[in-house]
C-alpha cells in the first residue's frame, strides 16, 4: 500500500484502527485459534495490497487478567513481520485462568481506549504538516469478545461518557457467537445492576453498536476487511439525471453511493494469472495449454454479477493445424453440444484450474457462460480470500404510483434497440489522449508542416486544360520509392495455406524416395512424350 500515491479524497480520509480482543477465560478457548487465523489472514493480504492506502494505522490491545497492548500504533505498509509477531504473542496467551468480571474489563477497555487516543493525538500533532496527518485525523474502535447479552455495550456506554473521545467516531462491539454450554463454576458473576441500562443518546460522547458473528474464520475476517471500506464524506458518489416532460423544466436526480464487492486482484503485489483481461495473462508462457477441471454447474438465476470482475475472454473450438480432420470435427462437435446443453437449462460451468506445477498455490476459478453463438464466454470469479462484506440486500418495498408514472413516462421517451452494437458508441477517446499524449504547440506545428505537402502532392493537369481519361482529377498519385503495403490474408486462410504446404512437401519427399528404376523408366516415359 502506498499511502501518498493517490489525491483522491476517497483515499484521504481512511481512519485509523484500534483492535481490542477480550481473551478471557472460559471464552477463549473457543475463540483463541478463529481470532489469530483470521487476523493473520488479514494482515498477510492487507500488506500485500498496491495502491492507495486503506488501513493507514492500527493497534492491538489483548484483554486478559490485565490491560496489555501488543502492537501500538504504527504504520501498516512495510509491516508484515512486526504484524506476525503480534499475532503470535495473541496465541501465546494462555486460555485457562481466573475469570474476569464485566466491571474489571470494562476498566481495562476504557484504559486501552484512552491510551490509543491519547497516543493518536499525539502522532497528530507530530505529523500536522504531512501527507497522514492530513489524511488520517479518526480513529475506530473494535472491541471483539464472547460475552453474552448487551452488558458489555452499556458498561462502555457508562465507562466513556464522561471521557473526551473526540477522534473516536464510533466503537464496533464484535460478539462471537459460542455454542459450548459452560458450567456456572468457570463463568463469571452476574453484570451489575448499573452496567445493564443503556445510556441516554444525548449524554453518549460515542456511538456503540453491537453486531453478532459466527464463530468462524471466514466470519471474523469480514470484521477486519470492514476496515478497508472507502470513507467518501458526507456526499453522494453519482448522480443519474432522468429527464422526462413529466419533470420539465426541473429534471429529477437519482442520488446513489456505491459500494465494492470485492478486492481487485490488479492490486496484489504479486504476479499472479487470476485477472484474465488479455491473452497474455491466460495463455501460459511455456505454450503449454492451460487445464481446466469443472466442478460445479449452476443456474444463471443464481450467480449475482457482482462476483464476476475483469473482461470476458471469447473462447471457440480450436483450429490448430496439429489436429487431423477426424479430431477437428468430434471437438467442434463436443462444443456446440455442451454450448447447447447449458444454454438450454440456463446453467452456467464453475471451472478450476488444474495446477501444473505444485509450486503455484493459488488456482484460478472461472464460469463458463453458453452463448447463442459458436461461442462461449470464460468470466473470472472472485474467491473467498477477496470477497468483501456486503449486508444483505433490502427486499422490494412498494413504490408509489408517481414514481411508477414518471418512470414510464421517462421510458416511454427513450430510443429503444434490441441489440447493443457498440461500433454506434462513441466515447471521444482519441481526442483525449491526443490531447493528454501531444501538446497542443507539436500538434500546431504539425499541422502546420503537413499542409504544403498535402497541396503539392496534388495531380496536376495537363496544358490543355482538360484532365484526360488516364488522370482522374480527385485521385491521387503514388510518389515514387514508396511501396504499397499488402494485406494479410486472415488467419484462417493462412493456416489452410500452410496445411497445403506441408502436403505439397510430404509428397515431394515421397516422390524422392521412389525406387531408381520407377524414376528411369518415369524420365524414359517423359522423353518419349517430349519427343
Amino acid at each position: 500500500m502506498n499511502c501518498s500515491a493517490s489525491s483522491n479524497p476517497a483515499f484521504l480520509r481512511q481512519p485509523a484502527q484500534l483492535l481490542i480482543i477480550e481473551a478471557v477465560p472460559p471464552w477463549w478457548s473457543e475463540t483463541c485459534t478463529v481470532i489469530c487465523d483470521a487476523l493473520e489472514n488479514f494482515l498477510t493480504l492487507v500488506c500485500s495490497l498496491g495502491g492507495p492506502c486503506q488501513l493507514p494505522l492500527l493497534s492491538i490491545y489483548a484483554v486478559t487478567s490485565q490491560q496489555k497492548c501488543l502492537l501500538p500504533l504504527v504504520t501498516v505498509e512495510g509491516n508484515l513481520p512486526r504484524l506476525l509477531s503480534c499475532v503470535g504473542m495473541l496465541r501465546s496467551i494462555p486460555s485457562e485462568g481466573i475469570t474476569v468480571e464485566l466491571a474489571r474489563a470494562g476498566q481495562m477497555l476504557r484504559e486501552a481506549v484512552l491510551e490509543s487516543v491519547e497516543c493518536f493525538q499525539q502522532r497528530l500533532r507530530f505529523f500536522k504538516t504531512g501527507i497522514q496527518g492530513d489524511s488520517t485525523t479518526c480513529i475506530e474502535v473494535t472491541v471483539v469478545t464472547s460475552r453474552p447479552g448487551l452488558g458489555l455495550v452499556y458498561l462502555l456506554e457508562n465507562v466513556l461518557k464522561d471521557d473526551n473521545l473526540r477522534p473516536v467516531i464510533i466503537i464496533r462491539v464484535e460478539r462471537l457467537r459460542i455454542d459450548k454450554k459452560f458450567s456456572l463454576d468457570v463463568l463469571p458473576p452476574e453484570d451489575p445492576k448499573w452496567a445493564c441500562s443503556s445510556v441516554p443518546l444525548a449524554e453518549r460522547r460515542v456511538p456503540v453498536d453491537l453486531v453478532e458473528v459466527e464463530n468462524n474464520v471466514f466470519a471474523v475476517e469480514e470484521i477486519f476487511k470492514e476496515w478497508l471500506r472507502k470513507y467518501t464524506g458526507p456526499t453522494e458518489h453519482i448522480r443519474v439525471v432522468l429527464e422526462s416532460e413529466r419533470s420539465s423544466p426541473n429534471p429529477v436526480y437519482l442520488k446513489c453511493d456505491m459500494r465494492e464487492r470485492l478486492i481487485s486482484p490488479s492490486l496484489l503485489a504479486l504476479n499472479f494469472t487470476e485477472k484474465p483481461e488479455s491473452l497474455c495473462d491466460v495463455v501460459s508462457v511455456s505454450q503449454v495449454p492451460r487445464i481446466w477441471r469443472p466442478i460445479k454447474v449452476l443456474y444463471t438465476s443464481g450467480l449475482c454479477q457482482s462476483l464476476l470482475y475483469g473482461l470476458p475472454l471469447v473462447i471457440y473450438p480450436t483450429s490448430s493445424f496439429k489436429l487431423d480432420f477426424n479430431e477437428t470435427e468430434i471437438n467442434q462437435q463436443m462444443f456446440q453440444a455442451l454450448n447447447h446443453t447449458l444454454r438450454h437449462h440456463g446453467q452456467v460451468l464453475l471451472l478450476q484450474e488444474v495446477p501444473t506445477d505444485m509450486a503455484k498455490g493459488w488456482l484460478s476459478l472461472c464460469i463458463l457462460q453458453p452463448c447463442p453463438s459458436f461461442n462461449m464466454l470464460l468470466k473470472p470469479v472472485v474467491c473467498q480470500e477477496l470477497l468483501l462484506p456486503c449486508p444483505f440486500p433490502e427486499p422490494m418495498r412498494e413504490t408509489s404510483s408517481d414514481a411508477l408514472l414518471f418512470i414510464k413516462s421517462f421510458l416511454s421517451q427513450m430510443d429503444e434497440e434490441d441489440v447493443l452494437i457498440p461500433s454506434s458508441l462513441s466515447t471521444n477517446l482519441y481526442q483525449y489522449l491526443r490531447t493528454v499524449l501531444v501538446p497542443k504547440t507539436q500538434c500546431y506545428s504539425s499541422a502546420s508542416s503537413i499542409h504544403p505537402a498535402t497541396h503539392s502532392d496534388q495531380p496536376q493537369q495537363p496544358e490543355g486544360g482538360e484532365a484526360t481519361a488516364s488522370v482522374q482529377p480527385h485521385q491521387l498519385k503514388t510518389p515514387p520509392n514508396t511501396h504499397t503495403p499488402r494485406l494479410r490474408p486472415p488467419p484462417v486462410l493462412r493456416r489452410r495455406r500452410l496445411v497445403a504446404l506441408l502436403k505439397r512437401m510430404s509428397l515431394d519427399n515421397n516422390d524422392r524416395a521412389a525406387p531408381p528404376a520407377d524414376r528411369h523408366g518415369s524420365d524414359e516415359n517423359t522423353n518419349t512424350g517430349r519427343h
